[in-house]
Order: structure tokens, then C-alpha cells, then sequence
């Protein structure tokens, strides 16, 4: 079985993708897992295959221990950790094409502690990836765009699976200001102009110097626009993961078309 990750800051809506590019998926004959990794989520938008909440508790572990939510929500992440073969052995089990995970809202939870390494190299025994979600409204100012790239890069580090970078929300976007994003992305020169424009002293000189290393953060896949709400771009994501998973191809050429 195949994996995939959903990873992006808190509100970036990753859960929401899930729910919708699974059921987007299941619209073209792939069977899917939907896998809930979050043990601090309290409702989900759709119905879990495999929900991590059945082996650890947050509210139960803050009881026993005396600790607080962010403290109970670290030690679940390690505690999920250990349980990744028997979590593993249970989805495998089901018998389905690709997994695709929701992971923690708190992004380091998963990208920056052992259970995200650990789940990156032991999970499931297919090939595994990494859909990087990017919240639309934080790609907007120059020096947002930069630190939003560095996360993304880091997340990349600190895995080291095949990610692909998506911009979620683009349906509460002006046209215009996604292809000037784009353009940022594509063209470092027009990032350094905007830079040059939108900024003085100190925060113009640190966006001069980060701009510099764009090439460094774009060495991943120039990210898709897409809307988890009304499936926009959803058609450009999968052929890119039929590419990295190696899984219908068929089909992600007669989209192309």
C-alpha cells in the first residue's frame, strides 16, 4: 500500500484536502485510506479508516500524567511512534491502493519529532510521500513567501521522501495575485523587486539576502495552485503523485490531454 502525507501549518487545510482529494480519488476506481495520525483532533469531516485516537488519548493522558494539551499532544507523538508496525500491520490489512494521512495540525507534532521520521521510513510498505499544504493567504507579502518556503524545505530535511508542494485556498484568491506568486517563484528577480518595494531598513535587507537563496528553495516542484474546496488543480496534484508513487500512470495521461 501506498502513502500519502498531508503535511501544512494549522488552518492550512489539510483535513479538508484529505476528505476531498480522497473522495476525488475514489471517483476514478483507486481505492483509499483515509488514516487520521492527529490524536488531539476532535471532529472529523469524514469517516476514518484507521483513526490513531483508538490507541492513545490525549484527555486521558493529561489526567494520568498531570499534563497539559500541548504537553499530552508531544508525548502522543512519541507513544504513536512506537506503535508503527503494529499501526501499520493493521492498515496494511485492509487492503487498499493508498493511504493518504492526516497529520497533526501543529506541523512540528509530526515533520520535526521521531514519529514523523519514524512513520517516513517504516510506514506501510509501498513508496511514501509528502503533499506539502501552503496556506494561499501566507504566500502574499514578499517576506512571508520566503519563510513559508524555508518551512517547506525544512519539513523536506528533515523526511527526506519525495514531497510535492501544493498552494491551497487559491478559490479566495485574485487570479492576479496567484500568477504574481508564481512569477515569485519562477523568476527570483521579481521577488527581489517586490522585495526592494515593500520594504525598508532591516526587513529589506534580510528579504534581499533570503531572496538570494530562492534557487535553493525551489529545487522542490514549483507548487500547483489548487482549492481543496472546489477540487481546482486536484486533476494537476494526482498526476504528479501517479508520477512519485508510480501508480496510474494511465489515467494521469489521459488528464493530460
Amino acid at each position: 500500500m501506498k502513502a500519502i502525507f498531508l503535511i501544512g501549518t494549522a488552518g492550512s487545510g489539510k483535513t479538508t484536502f484529505v476528505k476531498n482529494f480522497s473522495e476525488w480519488i475514489e471517483s476514478k476506481g483507486v481505492d483509499v485510506a483515509r488514516i487520521n495520525l492527529d490524536p488531539g483532533v476532535v471532529n472529523l469531516p469524514y469517516t476514518a479508516d484507521f483513526d490513531v485516537r483508538t490507541y492513545v488519548n490525549t484527555e486521558k493522558l493529561m489526567r494520568d500524567l498531570g499534563l497539559g494539551p500541548n504537553s499530552a499532544l508531544t508525548v502522543a507523538s512519541d507513544l504513536i511512534a512506537v506503535k508503527v508496525h503494529e499501526i501499520s500491520e493493521e492498515i496494511e490489512a485492509m487492503g487498499y491502493e493508498i493511504a493518504i494521512v492526516d497529520t497533526p495540525g501543529q506541523i512540528e507534532l509530526f515533520a520535526f519529532r521521531p514519529v514523523g521520521r519514524v512513520f517516513s521510513e517504516y510506514f506501510l510498505e509501498g513508496p511514501r510521500m509528502v503533499i506539502y499544504l501552503f496556506d494561499y493567504a501566507f504566500m502574499l507579502e514578499p517576506l512571508s513567501f520566503l519563510a513559508s518556503l524555508y518551512l517547506s524545505i525544512s519539513v523536506y530535511a528533515s523526511l527526506t521522501i519525495p514531497q510535492l508542494n501544493v498552494i491551497n485556498k487559491v478559490d479566495l484568491a485574485e487570479p492576479r495575485l496567484v500568477k504574481r506568486v508564481s512569477e515569485w517563484y519562477s523568476n527570483p528577480l521579481t521577488l527581489y523587486e517586490a522585495i526592494s518595494k515593500s520594504y525598508r531598513s532591516e526587513k529589506l535587507k534580510l528579504g534581499q539576502e533570503l531572496s538570494k537563496t530562492l534557487p535553493i528553495l525551489s529545487s522542490l516542484n514549483k507548487p500547483i495552485p489548487v482549492s481543496a474546496v472546489t477540487m481546482e488543480g486536484f486533476v494537476e496534484v494526482y498526476s504528479q503523485v501517479t508520477r512519485i508513487l508510480g501508480t496510474g500512470e494511465e489515467f494521469a495521461q489521459e488528464q493530460a490531454i
